[in-house]
């Protein structure tokens, strides 16, 4: 019935069995033999034939218009069933996005994540443009401290994370519990950073601390950053819960005051994100744990 229909729009549209024959790509005796088994099952002549053209019945302008609804109504249908197969293809998967440096002080919870969903298969990913990532749907939820904004996003604190400097073990500060954030500018070791948000919280105390992370080396690796510091290569500031889990290296933290550099991390998501429920789950999860 449903091809019946279609053949006839077509029909309608083109006025001509011909031309609907070549845009449904059948043949004409097809297309006519459709139209007839449609007429016996509606009981009236839906066109009328003059020259090489056709021309609708009164009876055929009224199936016409049940016949657009009929059809809006199940291209709808199909879309919706696309939808939530994709929805449910979905629910056991999520992509996270999250720097390496955020992911070390997030493994328990990820850990009792899976506990409470172990049918729920985790994707990290690194982080490069949040926002973007989240947008182009590479990634369902990131976990960051930074972002560009957008009426699309949503974002829910997470936690807050102190910051601190490492040395290595016979650096001249080595000795040293605290140093005071000013005092960054006294320096004469390269100070090397793994998130760049950092140096928005150096400029407005220092320009010479400022150009103090002008470092000839670079990385967003906190792993390659503290091999760095181990080999005397500069001085990093780094979240404190990464420094500690590294003590067993030769390295030293020193903790910074006046004042303490901290970072908020974030969840941020797509608002419209409710075709994913896994995305919801990991939401409501972090929510009891906030």
């Amino acid at each position: 019935m449903f091809r019946q229909l279609a053949c006839f729009i077509q029909i309608c549209k083109e006025g001509s069995f011909t031309k609907a024959a070549e845009v449904l790509m059948i043949s004409q005796p097809a297309l006519s033999q459709q139209i007839r088994f449609l007429e016996v099952e509606v009981g009236t002549p839906l066109f009328e034939r003059f020259g090489r053209g056709v021309k609708i019945t009164a009876e055929g302008e009224i199936l016409y218009e049940k016949a657009l609804s009929v059809m809006r109504l199940v291209e709808e249908s199909k879309k919706e069933t696309y939808e939530l197969r994709n929805a449910q293809a979905r629910e056991n998967k999520l992509s996270i996005g999250i720097s390496p440096m955020d992911f070390s002080s997030l493994i328990p919870r990820f850990l009792k994540f899976h506990e409470q969903y172990p049918d729920m298969k985790l994707k990290f990913s690194s982080l490069e443009n949040t926002s973007q990532q989240l947008l182009n749907n590479r990634i369902d939820i990131g976990i960051t401290d930074n972002h560009d904004p957008n009426k699309e996003i949503h974002t829910m604190h997470l936690y807050k994370e102190e910051q601190a400097l490492v040395v290595y073990a016979h650096h001249p500060w080595a000795d040293r519990t605290f140093v005071s954030f000013h005092e960054l500018g006294d320096l004469q070791s390269s100070l090397l950073v793994g998130d760049l948000s950092i140096i928005e919280h150096l400029h407005p105390f220092s320009d010479k601390i400022a150009k103090s992370l002008q470092s000839k080396f670079e990385s967003n690796s906190t792993a390659i950053l503290l091999s760095m510091v181990q080999q005397k290569m500069g001085v990093a500031i780094l979240p404190v819960s990464l420094i500690e889990n590294n003590t067993g290296q030769p390295l030293k933290m020193i903790r910074l005051v006046d004042p303490t550099p901290v970072r908020e991390i974030k969840l941020i998501f797509r608002k419209y994100h409710y075709n994913n429920p896994s995305v919801q789950k990991c939401i409501d999860f972090f929510l009891d744990r906030s």
